[in-house]
């Protein structure tokens, strides 16, 4: 028996309907796919394998964070290298300033208006800073290290310069009687009185803010390195010695003889910290160049897990851009088919 069958535009419409609903899915994840490189859904395609891919990202993320880390050391560094670039070009010329002034070349004010303008210029250097952060502060990277000497309001520094050289002398730098401090009693209090203001525990109550402790930062995942110098360094405590004796010691009072003793002191300061600064670059030398190293690595360990994630979830784009052509050619035939199914009428057979 046969029996009649009947074929409805309602369900053919409905189920092109249906049928166009998917391959908008599909298309939709194509163009995912197209412009992001990688699978729409990378958990269900990869299954068991999204693990790895989680696993790697992770790695990734960790070794960028440090790579990122470096790059701000690199310029923490290199802004401290000009300023101790900058610190050792004025001792140099300090020290040039005393040879002149020791051959009788250079006059007494003369000499104490360039300590006072040097001392400035150094207080200026130590208190160099990046993005907010000192960078000769030490671990103490927000607090400022040192004071300026010679500001409006005497600072702690000064003070101890003035209750020193009045414990020692019975008077200031400023009055007329350092005239009569005998070249004997100038060399006593530069030994002792005057060392003991630039060794701990003075020199940390009174001159200096930084930590003794340097900035650490891990340049790779096993490397950790002193990224920092700071102000405590005794380079920098010998010439701040050297140049505030002469900037407010009552230099341009004292006797020839006294002048003397003082001058051959202060040149002696001056050369052990041209040297000392000379090794702190070097010193900050090695760790810019063991930085530099360790980021190059860390490029090539973030470029090589960047290929192994695109090994395992990346797309052909050649199939995928294959599969959205055909996926809307496909589109544009079942619109076409809706349409003309839309279109039917049985008055067009009455």
């Amino acid at each position: 028996m046969i029996y009649p069958s009947f074929i409805s535009t309602v369900s053919i419409s409905n189920e092109t309907r249906l049928s166009i609903a998917r391959m908008q899915a599909r298309l939709v994840e194509a163009q995912t796919e197209m412009s992001t490189g990688r699978h729409a859904d990378v958990g269900l395609t990869l299954g068991a394998k999204s693990g790895i891919t989680t696993s790697l990202r992770q790695d990734r993320a960790q070794l960028q964070a440090i790579k990122d880390s470096n790059t701000l050391v690199a310029t923490r560094l290199t802004a401290s290298q000009t300023s101790l670039t900058n610190i050792s070009d004025l001792a140099q010329n300090f020290l040039a300033a005393i040879v002149r002034a020791q051959s009788t070349s250079l006059s007494d004010n003369t000499i104490v208006a360039e300590a006072q303008a040097m001392l400035r210029s150094f207080n200026e250097s130590l208190n160099a800073s990046v993005d907010g952060q000192y960078l000769f502060a030490g671990i103490n990277s927000d607090v400022r290290p040192v004071d300026s000497y010679f500001s409006d309001t005497p600072p702690t520094s000064r003070q101890a310069m003035t209750t020193a050289f009045q414990a020692a002398f019975g008077f200031d730098q400023n009055s007329p009687n350092v005239a009569t401090i005998s070249a004997s009693a100038m060399q006593n209090f530069l030994d002792n009185d005057y060392a003991a203001m630039f060794a701990d525990p003075n020199w940390s109550n009174d001159w200096s803010y930084a930590s003794d402790k340097n900035v650490r930062n891990r340049i790779s995942r096993l490397e950790l390195e002193d990224v920092s110098t700071n102000a405590n360094q005794k380079a920098f405590r010998d010439l701040t010695a050297a140049l505030v004796v002469i900037a407010d010691g009552g230099f341009e009072k004292m006797s020839e003889a006294t002048r003397g003793v003082l001058l051959e002191h202060v040149s002696n300061l001056v050369t052990s910290s041209i040297g000392a600064v000379s090794g702190i670059q070097s010193t900050l030398g090695v760790t810019q160049e063991r930085l530099s190293k360790s980021t190059e690595t860390l490029g090539l360990q973030i470029s090589l897990i960047d290929k192994s994630i695109t090994d395992l979830e990346g797309v052909d784009p050649n199939e995928v851009a294959t599969r959205l052509s055909t996926l809307t050619t496909q589109m544009e035939a079942a619109y076409s088919i809706t349409r003309r199914i839309h279109d039917l009428s049985i008055i067009d057979f009455l």
